[in-house]
């Protein structure tokens, strides 16, 4: 799940912000994108991924301060970044993090329906893996990071349902959407539906990885929570071998996840 989260992720650089209409499919991990990054080089999805992940094994579970402390240290300088700086962040999680700062509560995201991104969902495998074992943890957790920075109602129960199905791998909790979103948006709604369209386009990671992305606009995003749910489905040996080879990083966040796997959480930290 993890390392599906970056290969989409990666995948989807390439797309980002690019609309339908004027995509040029793409096949294989190639870099590029807005950023001009290298191939195999991952935004702000695995990054935020990758702190919420070392702040439940360093903190031996779930710890919103930390949590939203490695964020801030990810915007500000470059902690867990592919590059080394911020290169992409979400408006929403950028305002949330200078609430943060001002506030001293790290349970910043707006509430209302109006600023309902894809915050949530984005970074949601480190809280599975880790709580994975204990359902009722995993749901509330799950919910509680996506609060850090996106908290309406639509965001806290796409990131439960979400967990639910990453928790368990029931294929049948998945919707199953005819059509994608006109535009693969930021949103969470269009985010999920555009992940659980794709996640009908074929019978293999690599097949259903492309479509999320070839939708364009938050292609990263859109990516980045397939390659969760296809990873979850086809495992880390469904990946495509030169996708995990060209994929920045990829010892590292293996062994993050291998790691949370084997953990034994505590309850909620300061």
């Amino acid at each position: 799940m993890l390392v599906g989260l970056a290969v989409g992720d990666a995948l989807g650089t390439t797309l980002e912000f690019t609309p339908r209409a004027q995509v040029h499919p793409v096949t294989t991990i190639t870099g590029g994108g807005p950023f001009n990054l290298p191939a195999g080089y991952w935004t702000d999805d695995t990054s935020m991924a990758l702190c919420l992940a070392q702040s439940l094994l360093q903190r031996g579970g779930w710890a919103a301060r930390d949590a939203m402390t490695r964020f801030v240290n990810w915007r500000d300088v470059g902690y867990l970044s592919s590059t080394g700086t911020c290169f992409d962040i979400g408006v929403q999680t950028s305002a949330a993090l200078d609430r943060f700062l001002a506030t001293g509560d790290p349970m910043a995201g707006p509430t209302d329906e109006t600023q309902s991104g894809n915050g949530g969902v984005m970074r949601l495998a480190p809280v599975v893996l880790a709580y994975g074992a204990d359902a009722d943890l995993t749901d509330c957790t799950a919910r509680e990071q996506s609060r850090l920075t996106h908290a309406s109602p639509s965001c806290l129960q796409a990131a439960r349902d979400m967990a639910v199905f990453l928790r368990t791998g029931d294929r049948s909790l998945l919707p199953r959407p005819a059509t994608p979103p006109a535009e693969a948006t930021g949103w969470v709604r269009d985010t999920m539906q555009a992940a659980h369209w794709a996640m009908t386009q074929g019978d293999c990671f690599t097949d259903v990885l492309c479509a999320a992305v070839n939708l364009g606009g938050d292609a990263d995003t859109v990516g980045a929570v397939t390659g969760q749910l296809a990873g979850r489905v086809w495992g880390w040996t469904g990946i495509p071998d030169p996708w995990r080879k060209v994929l920045h990083d990829h010892d590292m966040i293996l062994e993050l996840a291998d790691r949370l796997y084997d953990m034994t959480p505590k309850g909620p930290n300061p």
